[in-house]
């Protein structure tokens, strides 16, 4: 686990979660993530694992590397980000693992957190000064 500049980076044998606290309406959060994914390559697609259906961000089909996925959950003032890689083939899934260091798909974990890196830099971008901003206050 660490602590980084208010967000906390936890590690399971699966997924990695970020939380992060969230200033402002998540909708504009949200658009401004979802354009940025977008432009990563990522679409917003279905994933189904454990029966669960859940809305997240994929990117590739596993032919060529590890799919990468990340999930975007908004809770009262709160972001939770959670990032994986599946091996697999044309778009099917065999396991889930982490972007904690390790060997096995070390290229596609290392840009699938890149990418969360960046998701984190956006939400960042969203300070509570600049909800605050207003005209009366220059």
């Amino acid at each position: 686990m660490q602590n980084n500049s208010g967000y906390t980076i936890t590690h399971n044998s699966s997924r990695t979660f970020v939380q992060m606290p969230l200033y402002t309406d998540p909708n504009t959060v949200n658009n401004a993530l979802s354009a940025m994914l977008s432009g990563e390559g990522f679409s917003l697609t279905h994933y189904k694992a454990s029966g669960i259906d859940e809305l997240v961000w994929k990117k590739g089909t596993g032919l060529a590397t590890a799919m990468r996925f990340i999930k975007l959950e908004y809770q009262p003032n709160m972001l939770i980000i959670s990032g994986w890689v599946c091996p697999g083939m044309f778009g099917l899934t065999i396991a889930e693992i982490s972007l904690k260091s390790g060997i096995v798909a070390a290229v596609p974990r290392k840009s699938c957190m890149k990418v969360v890196q960046k998701v984190i830099q956006v939400v960042q971008g969203f300070t509570p000064q600049q909800q605050n901003d207003s005209p009366e206050q220059k």
